[in-house]
């Protein structure tokens, strides 16, 4: 039976422009290119989960608009369940605008009308996961999803970023929480090999690392801890890099997979996925990435 991953949180459409350099002055700037992708945190992670061979069931919220009817239609050719991704009476769909420069790094501005994610969304939708992964863009349905997994005793993985105020109890509630380098330090300021080992102690039973580009990810768990390399590649495009890292963590962890391999098999799936413009043909396949694997970790 193939393992199913639900992932919970934001869906953006993104509009990605390609530029020389990223916008540093209040001025006018030229694209060389602009295109059109799905993306949020959480409808990335559900994509890579699909193209890995799990069964991806995302728990989002769409408005009724154009760009609402664009992401369904992708995640829908994704092989996506979107039986979770409602469209409520009020709110737009959120969207942002990317900057990408040729080295591959981003700039982000997005918006996501309040609106659209008020309350929380149906249990249901957490029903028969073998694993969940939450982002904090939608702290009600983290809280809810994080519980339903603690309850059916999967992995409930949290994907810390920059967390608003009324998400920082999601901590507590996660059975792993993998944190971006600023969402670290925005918890637990200093040297990240510390502060990881100060959040573990805060919080014991709870397995975290903190992922560091090119440094790879730091973790610890159950009184142990250690690092995964990052995999060298050249960069492309690292918009949602670290969306594919959080949903192919989540499906290696409830395909039982020890917190330090299912990192290992995250970093793959990152790693190729920069490699690639963003779009539907960048998250990479389970064969893709066990040869990385085998040739590279």
């Amino acid at each position: 039976m193939t393992l199913r991953v639900v992932c919970a949180g934001i869906a953006v459409l993104d509009q990605v422009f390609q530029v020389e350099g990223l916008p540093v002055d209040a001025t006018k700037y030229t694209a060389v290119s602009r295109r059109e992708v799905a993306g949020g945190i959480a409808a990335n992670a559900a994509m890579a989960v699909a193209r890995l061979g799990g069964a991806a069931r995302l728990v989002s919220r769409v408005g009724a608009d154009a760009a609402g009817q664009s992401l369904r239609a992708v995640l829908a050719a994704a092989e996506v369940d979107c039986s979770g991704l409602h469209t409520p009476p009020e709110g737009a769909t959120a969207t942002s605008a990317v900057f990408i420069d040729p080295r591959g790094e981003r700039m982000l501005i997005n918006h996501k009308d309040p609106a659209l994610f008020r309350g929380a969304p149906d249990s249901a939708s957490f029903a028969g996961a073998d694993a969940v992964m939450c982002d904090l863009r939608w702290p009600e349905a983290a809280r809810m999803g994080l519980q339903a997994a603690a309850i059916a005793g999967v992995p409930g993985v949290l994907d810390y970023d920059t967390a608003p105020e009324e998400a920082r109890d999601l901590v507590a509630r996660a059975s792993h929480v993998i944190f971006s380098a600023a969402g670290l330090e925005s918890l637990q300021p200093g040297d990240r090999r510390a502060a990881l080992a100060a959040v573990a102690e805060r919080y014991p039973g709870v397995a975290f690392a903190v992922t560091a580009g090119a440094e790879g990810a730091f973790w610890i768990a159950a009184g142990q801890s250690g690092k995964v390399p990052a995999v060298p590649v050249q960069a492309v495009d690292t918009l949602g890099a670290g969306d594919v890292y959080h949903g192919a963590a989540a499906l290696a962890l409830g395909e039982g997979k020890a917190f330090p391999e299912a990192l290992r098999f995250a970093s793959a799936a990152a790693a190729l996925k920069v490699a690639q413009p963003s779009g539907p043909g960048a998250f990479p396949t389970r064969q893709e990435v066990t040869s990385l694997l085998e040739t590279r970790l």
